[in-house]
């Protein structure tokens, strides 16, 4: 400022290097320190964050003291601050008991929350390394208090006793409004001398309270930390000050009253900078027959409008609506299109040209926070702010009755506010509707924003619309809403494909060298060549596999055949789990089981292993037989069971032949191919995810082009459902792990969404994985970033590297988190190496991670188990694996890499390079799975020790993928056009030796949980009707908090329902009916380790599931209005009925066997088994229930309500009105017989 009254100027702010030093001084009548803020002036103090300078300070003639062009410094808040090193020791700025000292401020705040504790100026408590976090010496701060800002002082001192309080807090017990101009404010105070404390506001001394810490008269904390404007604790949000400041004095004397009274001087009342505006923003010209709608992020606050002075953030993004109806906003990318978060509180504004006749009018508008709507200029209607709530313990909110008769309610928590509007003329008015979504604790979501009106002289509201769209009225109906919902989430999802693939391509030209370089490496390392064959064939692995294998006589059998047959299919196998993965490649203790000449040898031992005819005096049988734990083999995990140490034993008297494969042990006739409605349901199946419809077989099957199943084929790989056919499985194999009440150990953020989006714009696969190790976006709102996170993990980044390795190296290293593999050539360096990469820095072992040295004095014989990396020993990020995967880091791969200095960025490159020709393979290897039920390479994250069954093929396979730029979609059409894809599915591959390995078929397969359920929904053509995967479905907790994971359509979305503290309240019915079905048959959300392979075993559940869970029985019943009712209703005859059900469900229709059995209770009655018209009574829907949340779970009628939904569920949905009961209920029951057919579960 530029003062009249105050002579000394020492410190001047400039935008490039802050401000000027301040005069330092001892004497009693000059400050220590004053700060003026007036022309720019080079200085040593340093400013940090959003500082602006020559904004207006306090002047005339408000200020008469002032000069006319005084000017203030303003904070963005945010960390942003001044700092000002302390001299030293003994400096002007410590003050210790016995000294005096009086801080003060011009200030005008322009946000302060409730509860913040705003620094107007400290001296310590910065955070700074090297100084106690104890170590406030003095600090003037302004505290939100009950809508007021509060002056406040704060300082710490040297406890006196252990455990006794050191910080010590004075605030005044009166304040001002935050937002009315510029105020004086100081304090006054002896150290020493509690009762000496002043506290005063614009020139009063007001009175106030210790109010933290009590009075102390101990000695201050002293040290040489900074002196900080603006800001303290790091930067912390809630500890920055957003608005004005001006005069700022440190002195070391208590001022007294009469120059503290001085100090304010003010012409007129303060101003009110709360009197927002309510004038209806000019917009210009808007499109005719569209609301236009836009979204600005960065508000200030969720709890106010922007005042005079503050600009409206730009529209982030826009879209166009047939209404006044909204219920969600887009999504946020950032700028390589992965999902990032909106900059909350978000403004939406919708906008349009509406005509209403001439009239007063009534107009409704529902809004989740604050919102406010204009008619024709008018301001007609406003809501108030969202607010927090206690956790668990708000009361039960009511249900809200509908406006009028047969109208949609409002939803929970959603406020309704009305108004009164009177048109004089006959042409279209001018609509707008502001409301704030979101806030710095809430997820942006508008909730159901509606704007509605009721024409005078009429009882029905109708959802607005723009003038010049040729639709009819929308009434607030619960059908029209519904039907308006869905075709938002439609455009939607448009905008948002759009929005993202246009910030993706940001990244096009990089990735485009990328391939050119995958390319220029394939020239160099060519494919093999694919074998000619003297069948012929035009697809390369038909003719991979016939070169490989020559079709015998299956009926000639050799005499020594079922002798080999039972080496292969029973001893082999033990002998390969139990011991070959130690006694293998490995040799473990000298001894090796991979032939029967290294097992008689024996070990390190002396003893042979084996002893043909004598089991006794073979070593192998003693060891497993043993009793001491020094001498038992295995030496880890459960003994073998009699029954397979029964097999050895027979098998070492038997003289152990160990005998060399015969081609006559595996069957290698290539089995028949399938037809048309076993290959479209299971292209289908295995391409989208879900039977096909009944028009889509008919259709097949009435197709008689030759290359019709080709471009069945095509047609579904660029279906968008493909993305969701191939969820579950990136799930299992990346462990997403997302919760929905606390974070449990390795919760990850919901990367589910990167993954998702990736897939269906079907992002290459070396840019997909790279994107995804990059850990992009936002951690809680669907990045890649989510797949960082690890909760209760001492190192995530361990973790994850765990997965990588897993899921596209096939190199396995879950025992390198605390010692080096016994099984593998993995060690904990190996893990930790590539942790640090991620973590782009040097990591070391958390003590929690490494073996205790006392486990090794335990036992007397060697332990498998070695630890090579000492605990604390810090490894720096470095690539392992050059000699496995091909990949090395050099020179080649900098020009590869947009920031060659990330370690983050190199491992994402030594994975995807095409110089990595297992990734490649792994990938291609994992596709080849999915779709022929055994990989080349088994199992296909473990790969030490487990050749390929066909290397050169998996060779092809590799780089075909490379060559069509690593789309999966172009390798799975290589294989679905195959003749082995389209084989009966008899191959007995996923058990088999790589030797036996032949893929004359592919193996059976049972269709995975999703397809089962999702084929269900499918089938009998009703939507998924559950409840979203949230507990705060009113968003009133951050994304970090309480996420919401959106209302599932596929069953991919849903996510862990456990409930560890078994409430109902906390259960969500609907989707437990789903879950049910998908645990029963392997699914699980709980995912803390990866997974390839769920438990396919058959159990007693999958029949009781698909027989009488709660999902089956609702499905199969011909409820009210859905397509199986109306499916019965429409039929011509029972056969075509019949011919129906069994083309929607198994795709094929009725065997004659089938139509004998079926045809009999649907046709008894048929003709008559309609209800006469003027008997139908339709079915009344029960009341509507209060929502249970997070926030009122702990209510006592929360359980009641929960279990009432539940009981509802149970009893399914109303049946059709228009089927007589008799006659629906066999109907229902043919239905429920075709859906428990074992075909319905099993891919064809």
């Amino acid at each position: 400022m530029n003062s009249i009254h105050h002579c000394l100027c020492v410190i001047a702010i400039s935008v490039a290097s802050s401000i000027v030093a301040p005069a330092i001084v001892r004497a009693d009548e000059e400050p220590a320190a004053f700060w003026e803020f007036g022309p720019e002036e080079a200085t040593p103090i340093r400013p940090v964050g959003g500082i602006h300078r020559d904004v207006p300070g306090p002047r005339p003639p408000m200020f008469p003291d002032f000069s006319v062009n005084n000017s203030a410094v303003n904070f963005d808040g945010k960390g942003s601050r001044f700092v000002f090193d302390d001299p030293g020791d003994d400096s002007p700025f410590d003050f210790d008991n016995g000294d005096e000292i009086t801080l003060e401020a011009w200030i005008n705040i322009r946000d302060l929350n409730e509860g913040d504790h705003s620094y107007i100026i400290g001296k310590g408590r910065t955070g700074n390394p090297g100084f106690s976090r104890d170590n406030q010496n003095w600090a003037l701060r302004i505290r939100g208090l009950q809508g007021e800002a509060r002056v406040s002082f704060l300082f710490a001192t040297v406890p006196v006793q252990p455990q006794q309080r050191n910080w010590h807090r004075y605030t005044s017990l009166q304040g001002f409004r935050p937002r009315t101009g510029w105020h004086h404010i100081a304090v006054a105070y002896r150290f020493g001398e509690p009762k000496t404390m002043q506290t005063w506001i614009d020139g009063k001394k007001v009175p106030g309270t210790w109010d933290a810490g009590g009075p102390t008269s101990n000695t201050p904390a002293i040290d040489n930390d900074q002196i900080w404007i603006g800001s303290a604790l790091s930067g912390a949000a809630g500890n920055s000050f957003r608005g004005g400041l001006d005069s700022i004095g440190v002195h070391r004397v208590m001022l007294d009253e009469k120059t503290l009274q001085s100090r304010f001087r003010r012409v007129g009342k303060a101003p009110d900078m709360e009197s927002i505006s309510t004038e209806m923003p000019k917009l210009g010209d808007l499109e005719s027959g569209k609301v236009t709608v836009t979204f600005h992020e960065g508000l200030p606050n969720h709890d106010r409008w922007l005042y005079p002075e503050e600009t409206l953030p730009p529209s982030a993004t826009a879209w166009s609506g047939r209404s006044f109806l909204l219920d969600q906003i887009p999504l946020k990318y950032d700028d390589w299109g992965i999902r990032a978060s909106w900059k909350a509180p978000v403004l939406v504004r919708m906008a349009a040209d509406v005509s209403l006749p001439p009239g007063q009018h009534t107009i409704l508008m529902r809004a989740r926070g604050m919102a406010r709507a204009w008619v024709d200029g008018q301001l007609v209607t406003m809501s108030k702010p969202l607010v927090g709530a206690p956790h668990g313990e708000e009361p039960i909110t009511p249900v809200s009755p509908p406006p009028a008769p047969g109208h949609r309610p409002a939803w929970h928590r959603c406020q309704e506010a009305t108004g009164q509007v009177e048109i004089t003329a006959s042409k279209p008015v001018r609509v707008v509707l502001d409301a704030i979504a979101g806030g710095k604790r809430f997820r942006p979501e508008p909730g159901e924003l509606t704007l509605a009106v009721r024409l005078e002289g009429e009882e029905a509201f109708s959802v607005l619309r723009p003038a010049g769209l040729s639709e009819s009225p929308f009434p607030l109906t619960d059908t029209a809403v519904e039907n308006e919902l869905r075709r938002i989430e439609s455009t939607m999802t448009a905008l948002n494909d759009t929005t993202r693939r246009q910030a993706a391509s940001n990244q096009d030209a990089y990735w485009n060298k990328r391939h050119q370089a995958a390319h220029d490496w394939l020239a160099a390392n060519p494919s093999p060549a694919v074998p000619s064959t003297d069948q012929p064939t035009t697809n390369p692995i038909d003719a991979f596999l016939q070169a490989s294998t020559q079709p015998v006589d299956s009926t000639q059998e050799s005499p020594t055949a079922p002798k080999q047959h039972q080496f292969f299919t029973t001893v082999l196998p033990i002998l390969k789990s139990e011991c070959i993965r130690c006694h293998g490649e490995k040799d473990k203790g000298g001894l090796s089981l991979g032939s029967r000449d290294l097992a008689v040898l024996g070990g390190d031992s002396g003893e042979p292993a084996i002893k043909p005819g004598d089991p006794h005096a073979s070593e192998l049988i003693i060891r497993l037989r043993s009793e001491d734990d020094d001498m038992r083999m295995p030496p880890t995990g459960k003994p073998l069971s009699e029954e397979k140490i029964m097999v050895l034993e027979k098998w070492i008297t038997d003289g152990a032949k160990w005998p060399e494969m015969e081609s006559q042990m595996v069957a290698t006739e290539s089995a028949a191919l399938i037809g048309d409605t076993a290959f479209i349901r299971r292209a289908f199946l295995d391409t989208v995810g879900v039977v096909p419809s009944e028009n889509d077989v008919t259709e097949f099957l009435s197709d008689t082009s030759a290359d019709k199943r080709e471009r069945l084929i095509d047609q579904l790989l660029d279906d968008p459902r493909w993305a969701d056919n191939w969820m579950g499985y990136w799930l299992d194999m990346l462990a997403e792990n997302p919760t929905l009440i606390n974070a449990s150990l390795n919760s990850t953020g919901p990367f589910r969404w990167y993954l998702y989006d990736s897939l269906r714009d079907n992002k290459p696969i070396d840019r997909m994985v790279s994107e995804l190790l990059m850990m992009r976006g936002s951690a809680h709102d669907g990045g890649s970033a989510g797949f960082a996170l690890a909760a209760q993990n001492d190192s995530p980044f361990a973790a994850k590297s765990h997965i990588v390795g897993n899921a596209f190296l096939g190199i396995e290293m879950q025992c390198a988190r605390c010692h080096d593999s016994p099984y593998h050539s993995t060690s904990q360096r190996d893990l930790y190496s590539l942790a640090a990469m991620f973590a782009r820095k040097p990591l070391s072992v958390p003590k929690s991670s490494t073996v205790p040295a006392g486990f090794f004095k335990k036992s007397d014989r060697n332990s498998l188990i070695k630890v090579t990396l000492k605990p604390g020993e810090k490894v720096t990020p470095t690539w392992p694996f050059a000699e496995v995967t091909g990949a090395k880091d050099d020179k080649s791969l900098r020009a590869l890499m947009q920031r060659a200095d990330d370690p983050r960025e190199k491992l994402a490159t030594l994975i995807t390079a095409p110089q990595n020709q297992r990734f490649a393979q792994v990938i291609a290897n994992r596709i080849w799975r999915r779709y022929i039920g055994a990989g080349i390479v088994e199992p296909p994250q473990d790969w030490e020790g487990n050749p390929a069954s066909h290397p050169e093929m998996l060779e092809w396979l590799g780089k075909e993928l490379v060559a069509k730029d690593y789309d999966i979609k172009q390798l799975a059409r290589v294989i679905m056009t195959s003749q082995l894809y389209q084989r009966e599915a008899i191959g007995q591959n996923r058990d088999a030796t790589p030797e036996q390995r032949k893929f004359n078929a592919p193996d059976r397969r049972r269709l995975t949980a999703e397809q089962i359920a999702d084929s269900f929904f499918q089938a009998t053509g009703r939507e998924m009707d559950v409840e979203p995967m949230t507990l705060d479905p009113d968003g009133r907790a951050a994304t970090s908090t309480r996420n919401s994971y959106g209302k599932p359509n596929r069953c991919w979305m849903f996510v862990s329902n456990s409930n560890e503290r078994d409430r109902p309240s906390l259960t969500l019915p609907r989707a437990e009916a789903v879950i049910e079905m998908l645990t029963a048959f392997g699914w699980t959300a709980d995912r803390q380790a990866p997974k390839t392979d769920r438990e396919t075993e058959p159990n007693v559940l999958q029949p009781a599931v698909m027989a009488n869970s709660t999902l089956t029985i609702s499905l199969t019943k011909a409820a009210d209005a859905s397509p199986l009712a109306d499916l019965a209703v429409e039929a011509q005859s029972p056969q075509q009925l019949l011919d129906s059900l069994f083309l929607r469900f198994v795709s094929r229709r009725p065997t004659a066997a089938e139509s004998e059995i079926f045809l009999a209770p649907l046709s008894e009655g048929f003709a008559d088994r309609m209800v006469p018209e003027d008997q139908i009574v339709l079915p009344q829907a029960p009341p509507r229930l209060p929502q249970v949340t997070w926030w009122n779970h702990v209510r006592n009628d929360a359980n009641t309500i929960q279990q009432e939904i539940a009981s509802r569920v149970l009893q399914g949905p109303p049946a059709d009105p228009r089927l007589k009961t008799a006659w629906r209920q066999r109907y229902e029951d043919v239905v429920w017989s075709i859906v428990n057919l074992r075909e319905f579960v099993w891919m064809p």
